[in-house]
Protein backbone atom coordinates (compact mmCIF):
# COMPACT_ATOMS: atom_id res chain seq x y z
CA UNK A 1 0.00 0.00 0.00
CA UNK A 2 1.37 2.89 -0.98
CA UNK A 3 1.15 6.23 1.56
CA UNK A 4 0.01 9.42 -0.07
CA UNK A 5 1.50 13.12 1.60
CA UNK A 6 -0.44 16.16 0.61
CA UNK A 7 1.48 19.58 0.96
CA UNK A 8 -0.34 22.67 0.32
CA UNK A 9 2.03 25.56 -0.78
CA UNK A 10 1.67 29.07 -1.34
CA UNK A 11 4.92 30.44 -1.92
CA UNK A 12 6.41 31.55 1.57
CA UNK A 13 8.94 30.71 3.65
CA UNK A 14 7.36 28.84 5.87
CA UNK A 15 5.53 26.73 2.94
CA UNK A 16 8.95 25.97 1.36
CA UNK A 17 9.58 24.67 4.62
CA UNK A 18 6.66 22.65 4.75
CA UNK A 19 7.71 21.50 1.30
CA UNK A 20 11.41 20.32 2.12
CA UNK A 21 10.06 18.41 5.64
CA UNK A 22 7.72 16.44 3.15
CA UNK A 23 10.25 15.69 0.99
CA UNK A 24 12.22 14.32 3.72
CA UNK A 25 9.40 12.30 5.69
CA UNK A 26 7.99 10.85 1.66
CA UNK A 27 11.54 9.82 0.83
CA UNK A 28 11.92 7.93 3.82
CA UNK A 29 8.68 6.15 3.82
CA UNK A 30 8.56 5.53 0.22
CA UNK A 31 5.67 7.67 -0.44
CA UNK A 32 3.97 9.57 -3.24
CA UNK A 33 3.51 13.42 -3.08
CA UNK A 34 0.71 15.73 -4.23
CA UNK A 35 1.70 19.31 -4.29
CA UNK A 36 -0.74 21.91 -4.09
CA UNK A 37 -1.46 25.50 -4.02
CA UNK A 38 -4.62 27.02 -4.43
CA UNK A 39 -5.23 31.03 -5.70
CA UNK A 40 -7.65 31.91 -3.57
CA UNK A 41 -10.66 33.29 -5.53
CA UNK A 42 -14.09 34.72 -4.07
CA UNK A 43 -16.59 35.39 -6.71
CA UNK A 44 -17.49 39.36 -7.26
CA UNK A 45 -20.76 40.14 -5.11
CA UNK A 46 -23.82 40.88 -6.40
CA UNK A 47 -23.68 44.30 -6.89
CA UNK A 48 -19.78 45.18 -6.98
CA UNK A 49 -19.71 46.58 -9.83
CA UNK A 50 -21.92 49.72 -8.56
CA UNK A 51 -19.91 49.46 -5.26
CA UNK A 52 -16.16 49.76 -7.39
CA UNK A 53 -17.48 52.37 -9.21
CA UNK A 54 -18.76 54.90 -5.88
CA UNK A 55 -15.14 53.57 -4.32
CA UNK A 56 -13.19 54.19 -7.91
CA UNK A 57 -12.07 51.25 -7.63
CA UNK A 58 -11.92 49.48 -11.35
CA UNK A 59 -13.81 46.15 -11.98
CA UNK A 60 -11.04 45.39 -14.43
CA UNK A 61 -7.79 46.19 -12.39
CA UNK A 62 -9.37 43.69 -10.34
CA UNK A 63 -9.62 41.02 -12.82
CA UNK A 64 -6.14 41.57 -13.81
CA UNK A 65 -4.54 40.99 -10.45
CA UNK A 66 -6.46 37.64 -10.44
CA UNK A 67 -5.07 36.45 -14.06
CA UNK A 68 -1.97 38.12 -11.98
CA UNK A 69 -2.71 35.69 -9.16
CA UNK A 70 -3.54 33.36 -11.62
CA UNK A 71 0.04 33.14 -13.53
CA UNK A 72 2.01 32.97 -9.91
CA UNK A 73 -0.26 30.32 -8.87
CA UNK A 74 1.04 28.35 -12.14
CA UNK A 75 4.43 29.68 -11.44
CA UNK A 76 4.72 28.57 -7.55
CA UNK A 77 3.08 24.73 -8.78
CA UNK A 78 5.81 23.82 -10.87
CA UNK A 79 8.72 25.33 -8.77
CA UNK A 80 7.48 23.28 -6.07
CA UNK A 81 7.38 19.98 -8.33
CA UNK A 82 10.62 20.79 -9.63
CA UNK A 83 12.03 21.29 -5.84
CA UNK A 84 10.60 17.86 -5.18
CA UNK A 85 12.22 16.17 -8.06
CA UNK A 86 15.57 17.64 -7.90
CA UNK A 87 15.72 16.68 -3.72
CA UNK A 88 15.29 12.92 -5.41
CA UNK A 89 11.13 11.98 -5.36
CA UNK A 90 9.92 11.71 -8.01
CA UNK A 91 6.79 10.37 -7.38
CA UNK A 92 5.02 13.71 -7.44
CA UNK A 93 2.15 15.51 -9.10
CA UNK A 94 1.16 18.98 -7.94
CA UNK A 95 -2.04 20.76 -8.92
CA UNK A 96 -2.75 24.72 -8.77
CA UNK A 97 -6.35 25.32 -8.36
CA UNK A 98 -8.82 28.32 -7.81
CA UNK A 99 -11.46 28.87 -4.76
CA UNK A 100 -11.00 29.07 -0.67
CA UNK A 101 -7.78 27.39 0.18
CA UNK A 102 -8.65 25.36 3.51
CA UNK A 103 -11.56 24.40 1.42
CA UNK A 104 -9.60 23.14 -1.70
CA UNK A 105 -7.09 21.51 0.95
CA UNK A 106 -9.13 19.47 2.81
CA UNK A 107 -11.29 18.21 -0.32
CA UNK A 108 -7.92 16.96 -2.47
CA UNK A 109 -6.82 15.41 0.89
CA UNK A 110 -9.83 13.29 0.83
CA UNK A 111 -9.98 12.83 -2.68
CA UNK A 112 -6.47 11.46 -3.65
CA UNK A 113 -6.95 9.57 0.40
CA UNK A 114 -3.73 11.67 1.77
CA UNK A 115 -2.84 10.12 4.92
CA UNK A 116 -0.83 13.21 5.93
CA UNK A 117 -1.23 17.07 4.91
CA UNK A 118 1.63 19.44 5.47
CA UNK A 119 1.62 23.17 4.91
CA UNK A 120 2.83 26.34 6.29
CA UNK A 121 1.75 28.11 9.13
CA UNK A 122 1.85 32.11 9.49
CA UNK A 123 2.27 31.39 13.60
CA UNK A 124 -0.80 33.31 14.50
CA UNK A 125 -1.85 32.66 17.81
CA UNK A 126 -4.88 30.77 18.64
CA UNK A 127 -7.07 34.24 18.75
CA UNK A 128 -5.69 35.85 16.18
CA UNK A 129 -6.04 32.32 13.77
CA UNK A 130 -10.21 32.64 14.92
CA UNK A 131 -10.00 36.11 14.16
CA UNK A 132 -7.89 35.92 11.23
CA UNK A 133 -9.25 32.76 10.11
CA UNK A 134 -5.96 31.12 9.71
CA UNK A 135 -5.92 28.82 6.94
CA UNK A 136 -3.62 26.30 8.98
CA UNK A 137 -6.34 26.28 12.04
CA UNK A 138 -9.22 25.24 9.62
CA UNK A 139 -7.26 22.78 7.76
CA UNK A 140 -5.81 21.53 11.37
CA UNK A 141 -9.86 21.12 11.87
CA UNK A 142 -11.65 20.08 9.01
CA UNK A 143 -9.26 17.13 8.27
CA UNK A 144 -9.76 14.19 9.54
CA UNK A 145 -5.55 12.59 8.78
CA UNK A 146 -2.35 13.76 10.42
CA UNK A 147 -1.55 17.45 9.68
CA UNK A 148 1.53 19.07 10.11
CA UNK A 149 1.89 22.71 10.54
CA UNK A 150 5.21 24.39 10.06
CA UNK A 151 7.05 27.43 10.82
Amino acid sequence: MSRKILVAVDGSDHGWKALDLATDIAKASNSEMIVLHVVPYEPLPTGFTKYAKVEGVAVEELGARYRDARIIGDEIKREAEARVRKNGLARVVAHAVEGNPAQEIVALAKAEGADMVFLGSRGLSDVQGFLVGSVSHKVMHLEPCTCVAVR
